[in-house]
């Protein structure tokens, strides 16, 4: 019913105006149920066993609004972690998830990097990095993300459906994307 949910096209209407579909649970509660419900997935997924979450900004970047909780995710037994003069970087898989609707997409890895004082970078959500299919020395993981997604309801939606184009005059407020939108911006959109 998610995948559903995605493309309707009132849905994609509610999600461009920052507005919950009037889905169940969570969704049907408000802001902060479904913020509670989200920090619980993301606990979820720092429980798995092959997998820890390094990172997850529920903050939208400290400014701004985000449509979405940015995680970060990287095995757990450290082999994805490299320090060096004071750096240190970890390879993982982004993943965000839906505060407007219970959708999320998975992306190809990428590297977080953090230094003295705080000084990090991170990369942002892009449609042209979702990912479909597990990918090479990430299967076992892919698998438990499903599986943590699967068991809360939460659609991990592919880049066939996150490519779709959106109505014309349906135009989120984003800088993640530019027109012609797609049904990526309209799930997962961030302004400053």
């Amino acid at each position: 019913m998610s995948r559903k949910l995605a493309t309707d096209p009132t849905a994609l209407r509610n999600a461009v105006n920052d507005q919950l579909p009037g889905w169940a649970g969570a969704w049907a509660s408000g802001a902060t149920s479904v913020d509670g419900l989200l920090r619980w997935i993301v606990a979820d997924l720092d429980r798995m066993p092959a997998l820890s979450v390094h990172d997850a900004e529920f903050r939208h970047y400290g400014s701004g609004y985000a449509s979405f909780v940015d995680v970060f995710i990287t095995k757990r037994d450290g082999s994805m972690r490299q320090s060096e003069n004071g750096w240190t970087n970890v390879e993982g898989l982004p993943l965000v998830l839906s505060r407007l609707a219970p959708l999320a997409a998975l992306f190809k890895p990428d590297i977080q990097a953090s230094g003295p004082s705080g000084a990090g970078s991170r990369g942002m959500p892009e449609l042209s990095l979702v990912t479909d299919t597990a990918l090479p020395s990430w299967e076992e993981e892919y698998r438990q993300i499903h599986q943590v997604l699967d068991r809360h309801d939460i659609a991990l939606l592919d880049s066939q459906v996150l490519s779709l184009p959106l109505e014309a005059e349906l135009r989120p407020e984003t800088v993640l994307g530019r027109p012609p939108y797609r049904v990526f911006d309209a799930w997962f959109h961030w302004m400053d």
